[in-house]
This record gives structure tokens, sequence and C-alpha cells, in this order.
């Protein structure tokens, strides 16, 4: 991402106003139990920790990134009171290269920030980032979800389904179904598309998504 994106980012994210859950994901707890025991596992969009602490303190060797220098503060300060180990970088997602490959890819979140040329990117980086018999673990919204209008009559158009702000911030919904066309060539595992629980940030108000569910395997 652009640096005034990243920044936007930070002054949006970077606290614990729009904290959202302690928990980890739901999709996560699900497919656990397939991860590699002891794999390297990248968290994309690594926030607090929710996702990369427990699985650090599973024994697994954890890589989270994130734009918000807060968060990643944050994630530090938790991994080191609890005595464990986790690998932080702090930066857009499309500037990361790793060392060696990954056993597990989490991408909660992240793609309805994205261009659709990002995605696009940061698809074609999951083939490059893992090994074979990987597993990636993604959520992301569909074009059911409820804020696609307000979007959409209020940003500009920036391709299918994809609406950009004046500031330069996107919001991108995939069409139903649309991810397994992206991700041809990954055995698919589990595939849902729903309206997520209602839930809040912080003190902000009661909402949904309409979100996207996909655990799949790099053949």
């Amino acid at each position: 991402m652009a640096d005034k994106r990243t920044d936007d980012y930070d002054k949006a994210y970077g606290d614990n106003t729009y904290y959202f859950g302690s928990e980890p994901a739901p999709l996560l707890t699900r497919f656990a139990g397939d991860l590699e025991p002891g794999g390297r596992v990248l968290d994309l969009g690594v926030g607090q920790g929710r996702n990369a602490l427990p699985l650090a303190a599973a024994g697994m060797r954890v890589t989270g990134i994130d734009p918000s220098a807060a968060s990643i503060a944050q994630a530090e300060r938790r991994a080191r009171e609890a005595g464990l180990d986790l690998e932080l970088w702090r930066g857009g997602v499309l500037a990361y290269e790793p060392s060696a490959p990954f056993d597990t890819v989490l991408c909660f979140g992240l793609l309805q920030i994205l261009s659709r040329a990002e995605i696009a990117g940061l698809l074609y980086r999951f083939q490059r980032w893992t090994a074979p018999g990987a597993i990636l673990l993604l959520v992301a919204w569909h074009v059911d979800d409820p804020s696609y209008e307000t979007y959409r009559d209020t940003w500009t158009p920036a391709g299918r389904h994809s609406f950009r702000s004046p500031d330069g911030d996107y919001r991108t919904y995939l069409a139903r179904r649309e991810i397994r066309d992206l991700l041809r060539g990954w055995e698919i595992l589990s595939h849902d598309e729903t309206l997520g629980p209602v839930h809040r940030h912080g003190d902000g108000p009661e909402h949904r998504h309409g979100d996207v569910e996909l655990a799949a395997r790099r053949r």
C-alpha cells in the first residue's frame, strides 16, 4: 500500500477503538488441527495478535504483518508478556518478501481494503510465499454485504464491485463464488458465504458483514 494509505490506516485502527475480538477467528479454530505442527505461519493484518498469539503458544513459528505501528507495538507487548516469540513486520503486505516459504497463510479482513490490482498481486504472492500443501485461510466481503450500496453510491467505481474514496481508500467486494475462480489451482477445503454475526468495534454501532470464508490447500 502507498505510504498515505498506511498512515490513514494507522490513524483509524491504531488503538483499541476499533479492536474487534480477543478470541481467534472461528475459521482458524475450525482448521487448527489441519495446520502443520510447528510450521511457519504468515498472519496478514496481525492486529493485536488475536490469531498469532494462540498459534505461537501452540508451537507455530508466526510472522505477523500490519501497517499500524500501534497494532504492532501491542502485539509485541502481548507476546513479550506471554513469553512468546513473534516475528513482526510493519508495512503493506505487497511490500513484504519472506525469507522462506510458509506452511499456513491467514488473510482475514484484508481483501476488502485493497484495489482489484492489489488483490491480484496478493493472490499471486500466495503462490510464491507458500510450499505445496500449504493451507490458506481467508475471510473477505461479498456483494450482499450491507455496506455495499453505501460505498457504491458515495465512492468512485474502481473496477468490478470496487470503489475508491477521494483519499485513495478502497472497498472491494467479491461476487458470489468468485473466490473459487480467483484461487484456481488451490484445493478448496471449505467455502461458505453468509451474513456474519452482529458485532461492534469499540463503542461504535452494531453491524454485520457479508462474509466469504474459505479454507484451501495449495496443490
